[in-house]
């Protein structure tokens, strides 16, 4: 089982914002049933970005980054992926760049904490706890 991880969900952990111990959780359970979770390379470009940003501290980014690579895979985000996307004329572009990275890489499932940006989506998005609750009744 392969997850496109969105951006909010790895922000939650890393600002300790509120959701944050169910994308713990998601990814201990990730681990224990063998899924794969991924993130785009444009969500890497763009965490780094708001966590200097947040943090005011370039070596404690690289740190965080670095954790945060032992928990995803990164998706190459490629020409096909954003002509696909712009194609889509999605309100919110860079939702779409994920989506279409995802769907051009065979993701199953796309989870994130802010389901209504992916409204157009024909790839299975859910939050963190829907798949949490799934994968515990397989």
């Amino acid at each position: 089982m392969k997850l496109l991880i969105d951006t909010n969900v790895i922000l939650d952990m890393v600002f300790k914002r509120s959701g944050c111990d169910i994308s713990m959780e998601l990814f201990r359970q990730v681990k224990e049933a063998g899924a794969s979770a991924y993130i785009t390379a444009s969500s890497v470009t763009d965490l780094f970005y708001i966590i200097r940003k947040e943090t005011h501290d370039t070596s404690r980014t690289y740190a965080v980054m670095e954790n945060i690579f032992q928990l995803v895979a990164i998706l190459s985000v490629t020409d096909k992926d954003i002509m696909d996307a712009f194609g889509q004329k999605w309100k919110d572009f860079e939702d779409c760049v994920q989506y279409m990275t995802g769907k051009n890489s065979r993701m199953d499932y796309i989870i994130t904490g802010n389901r209504k940006d992916y409204a157009d989506a024909l790839l299975p998005v859910m939050t963190p706890a829907t798949w949490i609750e799934m994968v515990k009744d397989l």
